[in-house]
């Protein structure tokens, strides 16, 4: 049983992948979106000499998490509808394969697809680090920083962009979603209007920067006005995590239920 639900899982993901590797807008919409990263006061290039490499790179980490996230989110949401328009989910229902290991699937398999074009643009700047400070440990800093900064909240933000548009309109969740990147991630809680921003729950990454690479450019801190203790950022990605599982258990829930009162 748990070998079947394994190999659905990993095939569904494949599939999924593959999918959505091979879609031109994903390549040109992200690397579009990746234009403005570029153009940032916080790249690599523009880092003194005597700034750490570890710094440097969590630098770029945020950057590269500021925007090409809304539109790798935009990009993901009309999966599930997709199979709706194209009839192709009564057709899988009747298979054998579980209705939850391919949904795992398609948001692994998304998700993975969608974040390679992110994934090379940082790698850009990474070889320029490379090539400027010689320092071999560049490359297993950065893998280590994207995988702390970057893929959590990718992950947090495919669980919604999978799940949600199950329940609302995909145009309509797309305008939500991009309000709510700008208001819960890149708003300032100096402003003085309640937002997510700065939480444990802001998926850009900067309390995981700030406890594990000491970024302070960002200025992040605790209630307390101290700076983020390195279990402060674990906990950010456990949350960031735990709440993605809970929307896909939830969307599956939903489905479930769908399927048997349609």
């Amino acid at each position: 049983m748990t070998s079947g639900i394994w190999s659905t899982t990993l095939g569904s993901t494949r599939y999924e992948f593959m999918m959505q590797i091979r879609r031109k807008a994903v390549w040109i919409a992200m690397l579009a979106t990746s234009l403005i990263v570029f153009t940032g006061l916080r790249n690599p290039w523009n880092a003194g000499p005597t700034t750490p490499l570890w710094v440097v790179i969590s630098d770029w980490a945020i950057v590269c998490n500021a925007f090409v996230p809304i539109v790798f989110g935009v990009l993901i949401s009309d999966r599930l509808p997709r199979e709706r328009r194209l009839h192709a989910a009564e057709l899988l229902d009747s298979l054998p394969a579980r209705a939850g290991s391919r949904l795992t699937g398609k948001y692994f398999g998304s998700a993975i697809a969608t974040a390679m074009p992110l994934l090379l643009v940082y790698l850009v700047g990474i070889a320029y680090l490379l090539v400027e400070r010689h320092n071999p440990v560049t490359l297993p800093v950065a893998l280590l920083a994207f995988v702390a900064i970057n893929v959590p909240g990718l992950l947090f933000v495919a669980a919604f962009s999978i799940a949600m548009p199950s329940i609302l309109w995909v145009p309509l969740y797309q305008f939500l979603f991009v309000g709510y990147w700008f208001w819960g991630n890149l708003l300032s809680p100096s402003y003085g209007i309640p937002t997510l921003s700065n939480t444990l729950l802001t998926p850009a990454g900067s309390f995981a920067a700030s406890a594990f690479f000491s970024h302070h450019s960002t200025d992040i801190t605790t209630i307390s006005g101290n700076t983020i203790p390195g279990w402060e950022g674990a906990l950010s990605i456990v949350a960031l995590l735990g709440c993605g599982a809970l929307v896909l258990l939830a969307a599956h829930r939903y489905l479930a239920w769908q399927r048997v009162h349609q």
